[in-house]
């Protein structure tokens, strides 16, 4: 059977409260009725352990969330990849291999600024024309060897067959192969003979000798420049030879003829070729234009490994940043879930049952925190004591936000990158120390 309410008039705070209730208030208030008066900032028993509680719920909350070390892990990982790049970089840096490029390209610079260089055409076509000439020489030379390797006698017809012909093709390329190198070495070995022949030839001649031996010097000289501009006068005329003694042979023998063409022509069309490609190695040589275009390559290849590197750590960053901002989304999630585990001790009991049995005075809201990041613990109210949240697990989420963040591994990756550019601008006389920030261990 229903009763009917009360007036809302009445004295009874419990004249709501259905009969059999259980829930203590109604002693609660009876006590503090009988206690008196107390200060807003005296805390009883009953208050206390209402807090104390909240500390416990919280602290459970926080040890059964999985988010926890699964972002901390996430976290610290990222933060080791990243690390790890940058002192790659670091290392990159402080062998002074950069600035050592960077120089020998400024020298070989100055080197080459300082003499004439050598058309660039030429220099671009003469290892085409030496493996152009090689690749003839083998196959030539292919053919040739292919005859005399043969062990059966059937030249001819191709020679023997199975792995005996495979052996045989084999030997015959070889040769034809060595010759080109044979030929490319040549070109390279004769530079310093013609070399030293031009540098006797136009030296200029000591300032304190006598008349005699000036004028055996004058000669000398003379003679070994004659010389020296006679090579290539003599190559042209042994190049138009053949030019010349071929054309006739092509004049003479519109297809080729049954026997053969004459012997003598073929071996001056075979030296002249040899010679012809040692002579475009030889001409095309420019050792200062070579020197820079090796100190070009080098840098460009060590620049082009640091810009790899560098973009690889500013995407780890990147990544750590990421980890970072979910740990600190988790961080300030769960501290927000302490506050209010304590909060609705607050709300639900202590002020319900202060605002019913009236012998306290008011509470007033703290004023809000500031600093660098929340605060895990502090009372809610002006002037009550409150007791400490039990943060747990969530400490060294807090510790790993405020000691590892993103903007430091920033800051050494700034320097690193000062440290590039002064490497490669020649402003560093020395290889720098590369120095950054302590940081934590990675974990």
């Amino acid at each position: 059977m229903s009763h009917p309410s009360p007036p809302a008039t009445s004295p009874d705070p419990f004249s709501q409260c259905p009969s059999g209730c259980v829930c203590g208030v109604r002693e609660l208030v009876a006590r503090a009725a009988d206690t008196g008066w107390r200060e807003a900032e005296e805390i009883d028993a009953t208050e206390m352990r209402a807090m104390l509680s909240a500390v416990r719920s919280g602290f459970e909350t926080i040890c059964r969330d999985g988010r926890i070390p699964a972002r901390r892990h996430a976290a610290s990982d990222a933060y080791a990849r990243a690390d790890r790049q940058l002192n790659r970089l670091g290392l990159m840096l402080a062998t002074g291999h950069m600035g050592d490029t960077a120089a020998r390209l400024a020298r070989a610079q100055n080197a080459a600024d300082a003499t004439p260089r050598r058309a660039r055409w030429l220099r671009r076509v003469r290892w085409p024309v030496v493996i152009g000439i090689g690749m003839f020489d083998v196959w030539y030379f292919n053919q040739v060897f292919r005859y005399l390797t043969s062990q059966t006698g059937d030249a001819d017809q191709g020679g023997a067959g199975g792995i005996l012909h495979m052996w045989e093709l084999l030997a015959a390329i070889v040769p034809g192969v060595a010759l080109a190198v044979i030929i490319a070495a040549t070109g390279e070995m004769m530079l310093r003979p013609l070399g030293a022949w031009r540098a006797a030839a136009f030296r200029r001649p000591p300032v304190r000798q006598g008349r005699a031996g000036a004028y055996l010097g004058a000669a000398g000289r003379w003679a070994l420049r004659l010389a020296w501009w006679s090579l290539p006068i003599c190559f042209l005329l042994m190049l138009l030879v053949v030019i010349g003694t071929w054309a006739g042979l092509r004049a003479r023998y519109p297809t080729p003829p049954s026997g053969g063409y004459p012997m003598m022509s073929v071996i001056l069309l075979i030296v002249m070729l040899s010679l012809g490609a040692m002579a475009v190695k030889v001409a095309a040589s420019d050792k200062e234009a070579e020197d820079l275009a090796v100190a070009r390559r080098r840098l460009w290849w060590t620049k082009t490994a640091y810009s790899f590197q560098s973009r690889q750590a500013d995407r780890l960053i990147g990544a750590y940043d990421s980890r970072w901002s979910d740990l600190r989304t988790l961080r300030d999630e769960l501290i927000g879930l302490l506050r209010l585990k304590m909060i609705s001790a607050w709300e639900g009991f202590i002020l319900r049952v202060r605002s019913l049995h009236r012998q306290t005075g008011n509470v007033a809201v703290a004023e809000a925190r500031s600093g660098p990041g929340p605060s895990l613990t502090g009372p809610e109210f002006q002037g009550i004591a409150q007791p400490q949240m039990e943060a747990g697990p969530l400490l060294e989420v807090c510790r790993l936000v405020e000691d590892r963040h993103p903007d430091r591994l920033r800051e050494r990756k700034r320097l690193l990158d000062e440290t590039y550019g002064r490497q490669v601008t020649g402003r560093d006389g020395a290889p720098p120390a590369i120095g950054h920030r302590a940081l934590p261990p990675a974990s």
